[in-house]
């Protein structure tokens, strides 16, 4: 009896340890893997709010380039000396107004030559023409007296035209913004530099480049408005005349030009200005997504949207400017969706969700 109860009391602590130490052990473990299970298996939660399109009143502002409405190098068709130099730099001159003479001594011996050959053959058919008797004089000898005649004349008027290029003319009426010609200089027909630089400055061209993103928003007729910075911020309207058609392969850019007008020539020709195009027609707003919407990947700009069954939905966004708070989408969104703010890497695409709150009614946003 007293060796069964001995061996009684080990066995008892035994149960005891058992029933006060480990069973309250397995049982959290068992009760902290169902909480695991539940919190695996629980849906997500996340915050979403409704996107609307922004009534984009910033426009487009781009830098821009302001040219001449026509400029031209003028130069000599003839090779000669400058006899005289009639205007220089800044000089306002009409159509056709007579800039610089050249002088080309043997040119006028070239045409005093082409008048004796044309008077020698004149003179040679008219004795040939001058016989009356049948026969005398054979047709293809009058005609090739004829024909003698007809290329000295010809050659009398080429010397003639050369000689009128000797006068150097404005093509169009404007401003000389160059010279690089003295009195007595030798001028040739391929020399590197122009003899003058004419620009006509009542008009101006301003050139801008718009990047691939905004390139749609560009139409030709569309008003611009042209910003100089070194004139008080001097604003002019244009407009939008041509387009280059076509994005420049190395800078992916649409080549945009501008027409404004110039009263008093008062702004110069080589100025940088700031060009700001319309805002979008009615109807055309700018999607204006969270900056804490956006989730960028190695696939590129990504938006969480969750849809109507609370189900996530990963959609990619083409990006427009950015706004800081706010972002333009140019493509992928509606306006209508709703986006997932703060997206963590749990989401899944296609993975139901629960939403912890939902702001409503929100107002149009502007930009």
């Amino acid at each position: 009896m007293k060796r069964f109860i001995l061996w009684l009391i080990p066995l008892a602590l035994i149960a005891l340890f058992v029933l006060v130490g480990v069973m309250p052990r397995i049982r959290n473990q068992q009760e902290l893997q169902a909480a695991a299970e539940a919190e695996r298996s629980r849906e997500p939660v996340v915050n979403a709010i409704p996107l609307r399109q922004g009534v984009d009143s910033a426009g487009l502002s781009l830098p821009g380039q302001i040219r001449p409405f026509m400029e031209t190098p003028i130069r000599a068709r003839t090779q000669g000396f400058v006899r005289k130099r009639l205007v220089d730099i800044g000089a306002t001159v009409g159509q056709g107004q007579l800039l610089a003479t050249l002088d080309v001594p043997e040119l006028e011996q070239d045409i005093a030559r082409a008048r004796a050959d044309l008077q020698l053959a004149q003179s040679n058919l008219s004795r040939v023409t001058s016989v009356t008797l049948p026969g005398a004089v054979a047709r293809q000898d009058i005609d090739n007296r004829q024909a003698a005649v007809q290329v000295s004349e010809a050659n009398l008027k080429r010397l003639q035209t050369l000689r009128s290029l000797q006068e150097i003319r404005a093509p169009f009426p404007g401003i000389i913004t160059s010279r690089a010609v003295e009195v007595g200089d030798l001028i040739s027909p391929t020399s590197a530099q122009p003899m003058y630089m004419l620009a006509q400055l009542d008009r101006l061209r301003v050139f801008v480049d718009v990047p691939q993103n905004f390139y749609q928003q560009v139409q030709i007729g569309m008003p611009a408005t042209v910003v100089v910075p070194e004139l008080k911020n001097r604003t002019l309207t244009g407009t939008v005349v041509r387009t280059a058609g076509a994005l420049n392969n190395s800078t992916r850019t649409l080549l945009t030009e501008v027409v404004i007008p110039n009263p008093g020539r008062a702004i110069p020709s080589g100025l940088y200005a700031q060009v700001k195009f319309a805002a979008r027609p009615q109807g055309q707003n700018a999607v204006l997504l969270p900056a804490n919407a956006l989730k960028i990947t190695p696939q590129g700009p990504l938006t969480v949207i969750l849809d109507p069954d609370m189900k996530v939905r990963f959609q990619p966004v083409t990006l427009g400017r950015d706004y800081g708070t706010t972002i333009e989408v140019t493509s992928g969104l509606t306006g209508n969706e709703r986006v997932i703010t703060n997206p963590n890497d749990r989401l899944k695409d296609g993975m139901k969700v629960r939403l912890r709150q939902s702001s409503g009614g929100a107002k149009e946003t502007k930009v």
